[in-house]
Protein backbone atom coordinates (compact mmCIF):
# COMPACT_ATOMS: atom_id res chain seq x y z
CA UNK A 1 0.00 0.00 0.00
CA UNK A 2 1.49 3.82 -0.94
CA UNK A 3 1.60 6.06 2.07
CA UNK A 4 -0.83 8.35 0.37
CA UNK A 5 -3.34 5.46 0.20
CA UNK A 6 -2.32 4.24 4.18
CA UNK A 7 -3.00 8.30 4.73
CA UNK A 8 -6.11 8.59 3.18
CA UNK A 9 -7.68 5.18 4.91
CA UNK A 10 -6.38 6.39 7.98
CA UNK A 11 -9.21 6.37 10.71
CA UNK A 12 -10.21 9.54 12.72
CA UNK A 13 -7.09 10.62 14.85
CA UNK A 14 -7.37 9.34 18.70
CA UNK A 15 -6.16 11.27 21.90
CA UNK A 16 -4.22 7.84 22.47
CA UNK A 17 -0.43 7.71 21.67
CA UNK A 18 2.36 5.36 21.26
CA UNK A 19 4.84 5.50 24.10
CA UNK A 20 8.51 4.74 23.85
CA UNK A 21 9.50 2.66 27.00
CA UNK A 22 12.23 4.13 29.41
CA UNK A 23 15.31 4.04 27.38
CA UNK A 24 18.34 2.18 29.46
CA UNK A 25 21.64 0.53 28.86
CA UNK A 26 20.23 0.64 24.84
CA UNK A 27 20.55 4.41 25.11
CA UNK A 28 24.29 4.32 23.30
CA UNK A 29 23.57 6.35 20.07
CA UNK A 30 25.68 3.56 17.79
CA UNK A 31 22.94 1.12 18.78
CA UNK A 32 19.88 3.21 18.99
CA UNK A 33 20.58 4.29 15.38
CA UNK A 34 21.01 0.98 13.87
CA UNK A 35 17.70 -0.23 15.40
CA UNK A 36 15.95 2.35 13.68
CA UNK A 37 18.01 1.78 10.52
CA UNK A 38 17.04 -1.78 10.52
CA UNK A 39 12.79 -1.04 11.47
CA UNK A 40 13.09 1.27 8.75
CA UNK A 41 13.97 -1.00 5.98
CA UNK A 42 12.42 -4.18 7.18
CA UNK A 43 9.33 -1.93 6.46
CA UNK A 44 10.34 -1.09 3.56
CA UNK A 45 11.67 -4.11 1.97
CA UNK A 46 10.95 -6.82 4.29
CA UNK A 47 13.35 -8.59 6.52
CA UNK A 48 15.02 -10.94 3.79
CA UNK A 49 15.96 -8.14 1.74
CA UNK A 50 17.10 -5.69 3.87
CA UNK A 51 20.97 -6.12 3.77
CA UNK A 52 23.22 -5.88 7.08
CA UNK A 53 25.10 -2.95 4.64
CA UNK A 54 22.42 -1.21 3.88
CA UNK A 55 21.28 -1.07 7.38
CA UNK A 56 24.97 -0.17 8.76
CA UNK A 57 24.76 2.50 5.91
CA UNK A 58 21.75 4.11 6.91
CA UNK A 59 23.10 3.80 10.21
CA UNK A 60 26.09 5.81 9.64
CA UNK A 61 27.75 3.16 10.86
CA UNK A 62 29.77 -0.22 9.75
CA UNK A 63 29.54 -4.11 9.09
CA UNK A 64 32.07 -4.60 11.70
CA UNK A 65 30.12 -2.01 14.23
CA UNK A 66 26.70 -4.55 13.30
CA UNK A 67 28.79 -7.64 14.18
CA UNK A 68 30.12 -5.96 17.72
CA UNK A 69 26.34 -5.96 18.65
CA UNK A 70 24.88 -8.44 16.89
CA UNK A 71 25.80 -12.04 15.81
CA UNK A 72 24.26 -12.28 12.62
CA UNK A 73 20.87 -10.42 11.46
CA UNK A 74 18.25 -12.91 13.25
CA UNK A 75 19.28 -11.25 16.34
CA UNK A 76 18.53 -7.18 15.02
CA UNK A 77 14.75 -8.51 14.17
CA UNK A 78 14.58 -10.42 17.69
CA UNK A 79 15.99 -6.97 19.30
CA UNK A 80 13.37 -4.76 17.06
CA UNK A 81 10.60 -7.15 18.91
CA UNK A 82 11.93 -6.78 21.81
CA UNK A 83 11.68 -3.21 21.79
CA UNK A 84 8.33 -3.22 20.16
CA UNK A 85 6.71 -5.57 23.29
CA UNK A 86 8.81 -2.98 25.66
CA UNK A 87 6.82 0.31 24.08
CA UNK A 88 3.64 -1.55 23.69
CA UNK A 89 3.32 -2.28 27.41
CA UNK A 90 4.20 1.29 28.27
CA UNK A 91 1.65 2.47 25.50
CA UNK A 92 -0.75 0.30 26.86
CA UNK A 93 0.12 1.42 30.98
CA UNK A 94 -0.96 4.61 29.42
CA UNK A 95 -4.02 4.12 26.91
CA UNK A 96 -5.84 2.02 29.16
CA UNK A 97 -5.21 3.66 32.27
CA UNK A 98 -8.88 3.85 33.67
CA UNK A 99 -8.78 6.93 35.17
CA UNK A 100 -7.88 8.47 31.45
CA UNK A 101 -11.33 7.36 30.75
CA UNK A 102 -13.59 7.71 34.08
CA UNK A 103 -15.57 10.63 32.07
CA UNK A 104 -15.83 8.21 28.79
CA UNK A 105 -18.68 5.47 28.38
CA UNK A 106 -17.38 2.23 27.44
CA UNK A 107 -18.77 2.76 24.03
CA UNK A 108 -16.59 5.60 23.05
CA UNK A 109 -13.39 3.97 25.01
CA UNK A 110 -13.38 1.00 22.57
CA UNK A 111 -13.89 3.03 19.41
CA UNK A 112 -10.90 5.21 20.37
CA UNK A 113 -8.86 2.29 21.49
CA UNK A 114 -9.76 -0.28 17.86
CA UNK A 115 -8.98 3.76 15.91
CA UNK A 116 -5.44 3.50 17.89
CA UNK A 117 -4.80 0.03 17.26
CA UNK A 118 -5.61 0.61 13.17
CA UNK A 119 -3.50 3.52 13.15
CA UNK A 120 -0.64 1.40 14.70
CA UNK A 121 -0.90 -1.74 12.67
CA UNK A 122 -0.89 1.11 9.32
CA UNK A 123 2.04 3.41 10.88
CA UNK A 124 3.75 -0.15 11.24
CA UNK A 125 2.51 -2.05 8.67
CA UNK A 126 5.76 -3.73 7.51
CA UNK A 127 7.79 -4.10 10.60
CA UNK A 128 4.74 -6.35 11.53
CA UNK A 129 4.22 -8.10 9.09
CA UNK A 130 7.74 -9.14 9.32
CA UNK A 131 7.36 -9.80 12.84
CA UNK A 132 4.15 -11.91 11.86
CA UNK A 133 6.21 -13.99 9.09
CA UNK A 134 9.29 -14.55 11.16
CA UNK A 135 7.36 -15.94 14.06
CA UNK A 136 6.34 -18.70 11.51
CA UNK A 137 10.02 -20.30 12.40
CA UNK A 138 10.47 -18.35 15.89
CA UNK A 139 9.52 -19.79 19.10
CA UNK A 140 11.18 -17.44 21.21
CA UNK A 141 9.06 -14.70 19.49
CA UNK A 142 6.16 -16.51 19.24
CA UNK A 143 6.46 -16.70 23.02
CA UNK A 144 7.09 -12.83 23.53
CA UNK A 145 4.00 -12.07 21.25
CA UNK A 146 1.98 -14.07 23.84
CA UNK A 147 2.93 -12.33 26.62
CA UNK A 148 2.56 -9.19 25.19
CA UNK A 149 -1.09 -10.56 24.47
CA UNK A 150 -1.32 -11.53 28.05
CA UNK A 151 -0.50 -7.70 29.22
CA UNK A 152 -3.11 -6.07 27.12
CA UNK A 153 -5.64 -8.35 27.53
CA UNK A 154 -5.01 -7.71 31.37
CA UNK A 155 -4.68 -3.91 31.26
CA UNK A 156 -8.21 -3.82 28.86
CA UNK A 157 -9.51 -5.86 31.64
CA UNK A 158 -9.01 -4.13 34.26
CA UNK A 159 -10.39 -1.03 32.08
CA UNK A 160 -13.55 -3.05 31.55
CA UNK A 161 -13.67 -3.83 34.96
CA UNK A 162 -13.84 -0.15 35.96
CA UNK A 163 -17.14 -0.05 33.43
CA UNK A 164 -18.53 -2.76 35.12
CA UNK A 165 -22.14 -1.31 35.14
CA UNK A 166 -22.13 -1.10 31.47
CA UNK A 167 -21.70 -4.78 30.76
CA UNK A 168 -23.77 -7.19 30.95
CA UNK A 169 -21.31 -10.27 29.30
CA UNK A 170 -20.63 -12.11 32.85
CA UNK A 171 -17.06 -12.91 32.95
CA UNK A 172 -14.82 -9.45 32.04
CA UNK A 173 -11.80 -10.84 32.26
CA UNK A 174 -12.57 -13.60 29.13
CA UNK A 175 -14.43 -10.82 27.48
CA UNK A 176 -11.16 -8.87 27.34
CA UNK A 177 -8.99 -11.45 25.84
CA UNK A 178 -11.74 -12.54 23.67
CA UNK A 179 -12.69 -9.20 22.30
CA UNK A 180 -8.60 -8.17 21.80
CA UNK A 181 -8.00 -11.35 20.29
CA UNK A 182 -11.11 -10.95 17.53
CA UNK A 183 -9.93 -7.04 16.77
CA UNK A 184 -6.04 -8.12 16.45
CA UNK A 185 -6.90 -10.98 14.26
CA UNK A 186 -9.02 -8.84 12.09
CA UNK A 187 -6.13 -6.65 11.79
CA UNK A 188 -3.55 -8.79 11.03
CA UNK A 189 -6.29 -10.45 8.28
CA UNK A 190 -6.75 -6.82 6.90
CA UNK A 191 -3.98 -5.04 7.37
CA UNK A 192 -0.93 -8.06 7.80
CA UNK A 193 -2.28 -10.58 5.08
CA UNK A 194 -3.53 -7.91 3.17
CA UNK A 195 -7.14 -9.74 2.99
CA UNK A 196 -9.59 -7.13 2.78
CA UNK A 197 -12.68 -9.02 1.51
CA UNK A 198 -15.13 -6.07 2.12
CA UNK A 199 -14.10 -2.87 0.31
CA UNK A 200 -14.39 -0.58 3.76
CA UNK A 201 -12.13 2.32 4.78
CA UNK A 202 -10.40 2.30 7.93
CA UNK A 203 -12.96 4.31 9.65
CA UNK A 204 -15.61 1.99 8.66
CA UNK A 205 -13.42 -0.97 9.90
CA UNK A 206 -12.78 1.14 13.28
CA UNK A 207 -17.03 1.58 13.93
CA UNK A 208 -17.96 -2.46 12.69
CA UNK A 209 -15.15 -3.70 14.71
CA UNK A 210 -16.23 -0.91 17.89
CA UNK A 211 -19.63 -2.58 16.94
CA UNK A 212 -18.77 -6.05 17.58
CA UNK A 213 -16.59 -5.71 20.52
CA UNK A 214 -19.66 -3.52 22.33
CA UNK A 215 -22.71 -6.18 21.43
CA UNK A 216 -20.65 -8.84 22.43
CA UNK A 217 -19.88 -7.15 25.80
CA UNK A 218 -23.91 -6.84 26.27
CA UNK A 219 -23.43 -2.33 26.50
CA UNK A 220 -26.80 -1.08 25.82
CA UNK A 221 -27.00 0.55 22.79
CA UNK A 222 -27.20 4.24 22.97
CA UNK A 223 -30.66 5.34 22.50
CA UNK A 224 -31.20 8.94 20.75
CA UNK A 225 -33.82 11.59 22.52
CA UNK A 226 -37.19 11.70 21.29
CA UNK A 227 -38.29 14.97 20.83
CA UNK A 228 -42.31 15.65 20.90
CA UNK A 229 -43.76 18.25 19.18
CA UNK A 230 -44.93 21.00 21.53
CA UNK A 231 -49.00 20.82 21.81
CA UNK A 232 -51.30 22.77 19.98
CA UNK A 233 -53.73 25.00 22.58
CA UNK A 234 -57.28 23.94 21.79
Amino acid sequence: MSPNRAQADAPTATVLRWVRAPQQARTRESLARLLEAAEELIAEKGFEEASIAEITARAGSSVGGFYRRFRDKDRIIQALHERFCEDARATADDALAPERWQSASLAEVLRQFNAFLVQIFRDREGLLRAFLKHSLGDASMRERTLVLFHYLSERLSLLLRSHRDEISHPDPELAAAFGLELVIGMLDHTVQLRQRALPISDDRLVSELTRAFVNYLGVPAERPTLKLAPRRKP
